[in-house]
């Protein structure tokens, strides 16, 4: 159950970490989201977060010292707008990318067609709807200390 967009992929070897960061965070800035800095991490890669909005799981770029990094972030609860807005900070980054992976469960990176992304999201409501009439014992959503999402929790 969800709307969620997968990602995954290398930032091309012939550009800096630093140049793909630039560029997420100037689409990050010009969509009004909030974007960390970035950081290293533990295991020597970087790393930095865009919140699109509040009901939106954050995009996590933890990036290994090779270059790669994988993820997802769940949009169901945001507006549409959000999850078409990170389809297309997609698009625009992908120019710094070897390559990129991109499972939209919404249908709308394959598609492009709003209805599509809709009708997904309104089967995702129905969907919890359902198991909470089933079993009262199911609530939620919830977000986690991390800002990940929980459709449903007993």
């Amino acid at each position: 159950m969800g709307i969620t967009i997968h990602f995954q992929r290398k930032i091309n070897p012939k550009i800096r970490v630093k140049e793909f960061f630039i560029l997420a965070k100037l689409i990050a800035s010009e969509n009004k989201w909030e974007c960390t800095e970035m950081k290293e991490t533990p295991q020597k890669g970087q790393i930095f977060e865009i919140t699109a909005h509040e009901n939106c799981e954050p995009l996590i770029f933890r990036i290994t010292p090779e270059g790669y990094f994988s993820d997802h972030c769940k949009t169901q609860f945001a507006p549409p707008e959000v999850h078409k807005g990170i389809v297309s900070l997609f698009d625009q980054v992908k120019i710094k990318l070897s390559e990129l992976i991109v499972k939209d469960e919404g249908g709308f990176w394959e598609s492009r067609d709003e209805k599509i992304l809709n009708q997904a999201v309104m089967d995702c409501y129905e969907a919890m709807e359902k198991e909470k009439e089933a079993d009262s014992d199911y609530y939620g959503p919830i977000k986690t200390e991390e800002g990940r999402i929980i459709d449903l929790v007993k």
